[in-house]
């Protein structure tokens, strides 16, 4: 591949230049003028040599301009050196990037997910060395099933992954029915207030009817049943009684809301400060309520950390201001029904039937008030054992 250089060159008398160039055995290929007292000459690489040496003879001021051949090859070479040796390197960082696990996500599923603790199940898998920055090469049905033998209160463990995420799924354990035994006497009572839905009796008399208001601890299902016409004798009673419950949540929020504002008085004040000791030149008036503003004006340079320290105080008040009416029934309807969701949580049963659910607002002198209830329906009849440990 032949060279072929193009010099552009700024002289006053390109006729002589080229005659000088051309009786030293240069060769061009094209020669032209190019504005005012400019020459761009195409040639190969020899003859741009002995070109430029006259130049640099004679001070003149000449530059390539382009270069294509093998030259231009080893020049694009040589100044690209290190992007091969970048392009390596930034594979290198991908593919070490891509062994490795640099996510380590925990999801709780099933109805009882809310119970799971992800802070324990995090310290099981460290303990097993899984971490971020752990390398991608576990066997995660093993790990799965290291986790679901180390935890008790899992039913599934499962882990799978993606890319350079870890998935770790687990399931909490929904607690064994209590036991008891089947000779034993026993009534059922009412786990909770509400309004009886209806019954299934399996062993026992009934003591309620659809429709009945329940109070937590009455007897729903008597442990007794009739042994002759005029005698009852003790057994377990078996059944369930389904019954609607409510939980509510109220929250008091009110019509206006405190603001500072600024009253339109204001002092400044003003220090000199070096090498931490600080010199006063104007001191600012202090108010019981004030916002504060600082400055700081540098006056020495880098070798002198000098500067002026400006404080300005803005006198301020608290102002009521009236919080937008839909606004406040927004976020009090939001409150109020988290509070009923916390009650639920909190106190209802681990299996039940969602019902109706509403919020109903009303103004109360200064404040609003929101009260929200969820409705639900469950099986209420458990043991007095269970009622009173739970």
């Amino acid at each position: 591949m032949r060279d072929e250089v193009t010099v552009r060159v700024r002289c006053l008398m390109p006729g002589k230049l080229i005659d000088r160039a051309t009786a030293q055995g240069a060769r061009f290929d094209a020669v032209q003028l190019d504005g005012d007292c400019a020459l761009v000459v195409r040639c190969d690489a020899a003859s741009a040599r002995l070109l430029l040496a006259l130049c640099r003879r004679f001070s003149l001021s000449a530059e390539v301009t382009r270069l294509r051949g093998v030259s231009a090859l080893r020049r694009f070479a040589g100044q690209r050196a290190t992007l091969a040796v970048g392009i390596a390197v930034a594979v290198a960082l991908c593919a070490l990037f891509l062994s490795r696990l640099w996510i380590v996500d925990i999801a709780f599923t099933g109805e009882r997910a809310a119970l799971g603790d992800p802070v324990a199940l995090s310290r099981s898998l460290e303990a097993l060395g899984i971490r971020p920055g752990s390398s991608r090469d576990i066997d995660t049905g093993l790990l799965a099933q290291r986790l679901l033998a180390e935890g008790e209160r899992y039913s599934y463990v499962g882990a799978r992954r993606q890319g350079v995420r870890l998935l770790v799924e687990a399931v909490p354990e929904a607690p064994a029915p209590a036991l008891y035994d089947v000779e034993a006497p026993r009534d059922l009572v009412c786990a909770r207030d509400g309004i009886v839905v209806s019954a299934v009796v399996r062993s026992g008399i009934l003591c309620v009817k659809p429709g009945d208001a329940v109070r937590r601890g009455q007897v729903l299902i008597r442990g007794e049943e009739q042994a002759t016409s005029g005698e009852t004798r003790p057994i377990a009673a078996l059944g369930e009684v389904i019954v609607r419950g409510w939980f509510a949540g109220e929250v008091r929020l009110p019509l206006t809301r405190a603001r500072t504002v600024d009253t339109g008085r204001r002092s400044t004040g003003a220090r000199l400060a070096a090498l931490g000791l600080q010199w006063p030149i104007a001191e600012a008036e202090i108010y019981p309520s004030q916002r504060v503003e600082r400055e700081y004006l540098p006056i020495g340079g880098l070798f002198l950390p000098l500067e002026i320290q400006r404080v300005t105080h803005h006198e301020t008040r608290r102002q009521d201001a009236a919080v937008p009416m839909e606004d406040l029934r927004e976020q009090a309807r939001a409150l109020a029904m988290a509070k009923a969701q916390m009650a639920l949580q909190r106190e209802g049963p681990a299996r039940y039937t969602p019902g109706r659910s509403w919020v109903d607002t009303s103004n109360n002198g200064a404040s609003l008030v929101a009260k929200a209830v969820i409705e639900i329906q469950s099986d209420a009849a458990v043991t007095r054992e269970a009622l009173q440990g739970g």
